[in-house]
């Protein structure tokens, strides 16, 4: 399946680190065009630059970068996931913009000012850190048919834009000529050293040093959730009465043949004609025309050569005609299980929903650990317990378990499985995303927008068969729910009705504690709020924002729980968690003190009560014990904590970077806004 969760992207780029460790010459060049005497401590945001530069910027003498290289020795050997990630970077370059457009937590519009483009960026943390009309130093890649921020963005104070900017357009001039490397993104991209030492020269004579923004990691799915059913430029014009068309799904693998594909035609007054199968497109149009007489024969592009003798001409295919072979395709693909009288609109349901579900990416949030109670009313009722998948990078969709306490049962069998003993598996549903196989993933993809094929599996009494329409009904209407639903928000709800069956989903949403970032709406509210008209001016602020670093402060405040971390078998990742959960519990009581009405603690304590027993034990006593530290030794804090990142030297030293913000409902007394 193809993946590109948060988890994914950075293990792509520890392996691309690793790869460039076998070049070490290579990467002695690269360090070489930045200057020795970088203090990491002053200028955070170098390092990131420097290893932007190692791995995806500078060239080697055939004009490869580290990502090209990686893609071109190693490509047949790496995941689907970390070949996208290879292409992405590659095609990244770094350049001076201007800010010309925010959509607060989705993206921004920014000008580039080096070579004067307009792009539109996929982004949600910057969202909240920029203003219209600042200019900021970043790096930009490419992923499918939108662009993404990677690294670090460094925002340019307005005293420095105009010599920033000046000199490097002049040092553009003197770079290799357009004719001879006519990619413009290239070209700028080489800039990338000059953009930083330049940028630090100017802090270190004229300002004090810059604070970095962290770009956000990719978010799962980024080749699909992005993408919309394709928009004809041209008016859509149904198929006239006495016409037909054919299409082609395949070629599929049969026990007989791989390269049998199946060609359906249908006419204008919807009448399907008894599909053919066959190996060879010409043979396959021959057989349907008798079908066929009297009509006008319309085929998809890729059969008119082999239709032109036989009368048949290309047109664009129907809306309903896309979403007719989107049907069949899918129902092909689930193999002869599929039963032939499931209402075609039970299927187009659940991918609507499946789509909606993969743009929503609910696998970046919550674990499969974490539990959501789901009661169902109408055709189908009862409770259940619902548990996303995607965090172990293997299969993305969700598990609906028939009876609450499943998923801790199914948690207490891990030890037998492990063991390669049977376990008995709680009776559930699951809908699963899958990316193959090709032709029906395209046949998806026209008219949904996603580049995936739901499965639907039913398991009872230990054994798995294919859902039937009940269970179809009930995975749309919790697919939709499960990608409306908000941290922030305690729950959701949707509800489906096709034909005679109807189902309402209501979800209990838990809070995610274990994430590392800030999971609710404050950070994207803005830093001012219009004053009164007769307010002379900006209030003085009540008390101070402790100065502190937010990393000393949240390893002071989890000092408790960290005193076994170096024996830990993987002391990075007890690191993350221990901090992470801090980090929760830190926010919940910043939320409760000066958010009033937010229950975060409560709403944590229930989303620890849902874990399976040993982690629900140990880590509601940790939570119950930071909540109390917080309130007795840090209650004068009101910066909520987000974008935590954590690493563990050979030597045993620790690394710790987040960021913090006064929290909205504290930004009068401490801020005096």
């Amino acid at each position: 399946m193809t993946t590109w969760s948060a988890t994914a992207f950075s293990r792509g780029l520890a392996a691309l680190r690793a790869f460039t460790e076998s070049e070490p010459e290579l990467a002695a060049r690269a360090r070489a065009d930045f200057p020795e005497s970088w203090d990491a401590e002053e200028f955070p945001w170098m390092d990131l630059s420097l290893m932007a530069w190692l791995l995806h910027g500078r060239e080697d003498a055939e004009g490869r970068t580290a990502a090209d290289r990686r893609l071109l020795e190693d490509s047949r050997d790496l995941p689907r996931a970390e070949r996208s990630l290879m292409s992405a970077l590659a095609s990244s370059w770094c350049s001076v913009f201007e800010v010309e457009d925010i959509r607060p937590g989705t993206g921004l519009r920014l000008r580039d000012l080096l070579l004067d483009e307009v792009l539109d960026v996929k982004e949600r943390r910057l969202t909240a850190q920029v203003e219209e009309g600042d200019t900021v130093v970043l790096w930009v890649m490419p992923v499918e048919d939108h662009l993404e921020l990677v690294g670090s963005a460094v925002l340019v104070p307005v005293l420095l834009q105009e010599p920033l900017v000046v000199a490097a357009r002049r040092q553009l001039l003197h770079l290799e000529p357009a004719e001879t490397l006519s990619d413009p993104h290239r070209r700028v991209r080489r800039l990338a050293p000059f953009l930083f030492r330049h940028l630090m020269e100017l802090f270190t004579t004229r300002l004090p040093p810059p604070i970095p923004f962290v770009a956000p990691r990719p978010r799962a799915f980024l080749d699909a959730a992005g993408k919309r059913p394709r928009k004809s430029s041209r008016k859509e014009v149904p198929l006239e009465p006495g016409s037909a068309y054919v299409f082609k799904l395949g070629p599929i693998d049969t026990l007989e043949d791989s390269r049998t594909s199946f060609y359906v035609a249908l006419t204008a007054e919807g009448d399907l004609l008894p599909p053919v199968m066959n190996r060879k497109d010409a043979e396959a149009l021959a057989a349907l025309a008798p079908g066929m007489e009297g009509h006008k024969r319309y085929c998809e592009s890729r059969l008119a050569r082999a239709g032109a003798a036989l009368g048949y001409s290309a047109r664009p295919m129907p809306a309903d005609i896309a979403k007719l072979r989107a049907v069949l395709a899918v129902k092909l693909s689930w193999g002869p299980e599929a039963r032939a009288e499931l209402d075609p609109e039970l299927v187009v349901a659940l991918l609507e929903a499946s789509a909606e579900l993969i743009r929503a990416a609910p696998w970046e949030t919550w674990t499969n650990e974490e539990v959501f109670p789901t009661s169902l009313e109408g055709t189908v009722q009862g409770t259940r317990e619902l548990s996303v998948l995607g965090n172990g990078l293997s299969e993305f969709g969700f598990a609906l378990f028939d009876r609450p306490g499943s998923t801790e049962r199914l948690a207490l069998s891990a030890p037998s499985r492990q063991q390669g003993l049977e376990v008995l598996v709680p009776d559930s549903m699951g809908l699963t995303l899958e990316d193959e196989p090709s032709w029906a993933v395209k046949a998806v993809q026209q008219p949904f927008g996603i580049a995936f094929v739901p499965e639907l599996l039913r398991v009872q009494g230990n054994t798995t068969r294919l859902g039937d329409a009940r269970d179809m009904l009930v995975a749309a209407a919790v697919a939709r729910a499960l990608a409306s639903a908000r941290p922030e928000e305690p729950g959701a709800r949707a509800e489906l009705r096709v034909g005679a069956l109807h189902v309402s989903v209501r979800l209990e949403v838990p809070l995610p504690l274990l994430t590392g970032e800030y999971v609710g709406r404050a950070m994207l509210e803005p830093l001012s709020a219009p004053r009164p008209r007769k307010s002379p001016g900006p209030r003085r602020p009540l008390r101070e924002v402790p100065r502190r670093k937010v990393s000393e402060t949240l390893l002071d405040f989890a000092q408790p729980l960290l005193t076994d971390v170096h024996d830990s078998d993987d002391p990075e990742a007890e690191l993350f968690v221990i901090l992470s959960l801090a980090m929760s519990a830190w926010n919940a009581v910043v939320q409760d003190t000066w958010e009033p009405r937010k229950g975060w603690v409560e709403r944590a304590r229930t989303s620890l009560r849902r874990l399976p027993k040993g982690d629900r034990e140990e880590m509601t006593r940790d939570f119950e014990l930071l909540v109390e530290r917080k309130h007795r030794h840090f209650a004068d804090d009101p910066r909520l904590l987000d974008s935590l990142e954590v690493g563990v030297s050979k030597k045993g030293d620790v690394s710790v970077r987040l960021m913090g913000m006064v929290t909205p409902g504290a930004r009068a007394e401490f801020l005096g806004v």
